[in-house]
């Protein structure tokens, strides 16, 4: 094992190089903190290498496909249109090595030491460094030159001023009868399989859940969607799960909600059955699949870091308990990210890890979730920010809503997508934006004008009258702001009550 004890410790050592770990160490580093990033996989965490980028490099495949099958609609004739899934993961392999590699390279750039290795806690700032088979690297070379161990003994001792717990989570599996089964997988899982699926039975309509079953319909699945709450993406606003429902449908998904898995049931020839209840066990249904997708709940990675010889607090469910500042219970260790249970996403992530570093290094910054967007990559996406109708509702607000067709946008029109809408929340006092909601084509790449607008305390006037490109998607949402002041332009005037 190469010791440290020549080395000055590090300003902040980094456990895990996700979205977090990686964006908080190069903004360590840009504010003159001497960095070390330790990570036992590629660098870039679940979101580059098991999430994010690989589903919607996917997903995009997905979307070529439906496209080329409905390509006469816009007047392009082609003939012999078929899948080839193993291109679909190779493409999807390219770009995600493209991207691990990049953010390689930004350690390099930015001179963070990445070291390759599983950490565990010897003491709250030090950290023994279990070898996983491939040489550690530095900044200039190699800093540890011990040779690498994959047999899981120690390689390397870090000691830091800082600590930063970055590991993630992982999905969760639930307790259903028969769910031992290799065929019955997760996420993580479902990148593995070679071929794409006969019949698949999802359970869990959340976001994960959600993007698999477009997907796998897109491919040629017959898939069966199986959640619990009474609307898919229950953490959104209930019209957008309900829009959401109709367009799987139409698309040919069978769609359960309100409805739970009560077992999985092995066939003799390898192919499984899964009775499908209500939550009190009424309702009985059956569906036949060749594999069942469990997406529901992830749990945090802590298992492994010998955590408690850090004395950090963990919470009933095994995140780290946190602050605003992303402090620990214990001085000098952080935590950002999936492992706090605080928003398990990777944007997220990403400014938990800038605060914290920031924190570091001496600044006063802190953590502000009111407007945290999210999107679901569905065909139609879905993505939002701020509060739902229901949730406004709730907390006591005079509430006032626009709605906007994706029907009546001529952008979409040409598109040749005009399913969804864009929803706009506000109260009457000051008609101040407490959320905006959006269903259709690109909301991911709409919703930063309702994140803009929540972080800045807009108002449905500075939305309605700032001047939007024409013809655009964005349009819809200073028409939704029109809705919502009882002034629409491109739909008929609201019903008089």
């Amino acid at each position: 094992m190469t010791d440290q004890t020549a080395q000055d410790p590090f300003d902040l050592a980094i456990v895990g190089g996700g979205p977090g770990g990686y964006v908080a160490a190069i903004r360590a580093a840009q504010l003159g903190l001497r960095t070390a990033v330790i990570e036992k996989e590629r660098a870039g965490g679940v979101c580059l290498n098991w999430g994010c980028i690989p589903t919607k490099a996917m997903l995009r495949s997905a979307e070529v496909l439906e496209t080329m099958q409905h390509s006469a609609d816009f007047g392009i004739l082609a003939d012999n249109i078929r899948l080839d899934y193993s291109a679909v993961l190779k493409r999807k392999d390219k770009i995600v090595k493209g991207l691990t590699d990049g953010v390689a390279s930004l350690f390099k750039a930015n001179k963070v030491t990445l070291i390759n290795g599983h950490a565990r806690f010897t003491s709250p700032t030090t950290l023994e460094v279990v070898g996983v088979g491939e040489a550690p690297l530095g900044p200039g070379g190699p800093l540890y030159n011990a040779p690498p161990a994959a047999d899981g003994s120690p390689v390397a001792s870090v000691e830091a001023r800082n600590v930063m717990i970055a590991t993630g989570s992982t999905p969760a599996m639930l307790p259903i009868q028969g769910a031992d089964s290799p065929k019955v997988i997760t996420s993580d899982g479902a990148f593995m399989l070679p071929e794409v699926p006969g019949r698949i039975v999802i359970v869990g309509g959340s976001a994960v859940g959600a993007e698999w079953a477009t997907m796998f319909n897109a491919f040629g699945s017959d898939v069966t969607i199986v959640e619990l709450m009474p609307s898919l993406i229950p953490i959104e606003d209930e019209d957008m799960g309900k829009a959401l429902a109709r367009s799987l449908g139409k698309a040919g998904i069978k769609v359960l909600v309100g409805m739970t898995v009560a077992e999985i049931q092995h066939n003799d020839d390898g192919s499984m059955r899964v009775r499908i209840t209500d939550p009190d066990g009424g309702n009985e249904q059956f569906a036949d699949a060749d594999t069942v997708l469990i997406g529901v709940g992830r749990k945090p990675n802590t298992a492994s870091l010998d955590i408690e010889k850090s004395g950090v607090e963990l919470d009933r469910r095994g995140f780290v308990n946190v602050d605003d500042q992303m402090r620990t219970s214990v001085p000098n260790v952080y935590a950002i990210g999936d492992v706090t249970g605080k928003v398990l996403l990777a944007h997220v992530a990403s400014h938990q890890g800038i605060v914290a570093s920031s924190v570091i290094a001496g600044q006063d910054h802190h953590m502000d979730y009111r407007a945290v967007p999210g999107a679901t990559f569905t065909h139609p996406e879905v993505a939002s920010v701020g509060l739902t109708e229901k949730a406004a509702r709730e907390a006591g607000y005079d509430v006032k809503v626009g709605k906007f067709p994706f029907a009546a946008l001529g952008r979409a029109q040409t598109y040749g997508t005009t399913d969804g809408m864009i929803k706009i929340v506000s109260e009457s006092k000051y008609d101040e934006v407490l959320g905006v909601h959006i269903i259709g084509q690109g909301p991911s790449d709409l919703i930063p004008e309702g994140v803009l607008a929540i972080n800045l305390e807009a108002t449905l006037h500075d939305i309605a009258d700032t001047i939007h490109a024409h013809p655009t998607l964005g349009e819809g949402t200073m028409e939704s702001a029109m809705v919502a002041m009882g002034l629409p332009v491109h739909i008929g005037p609201p019903r008089r009550r």
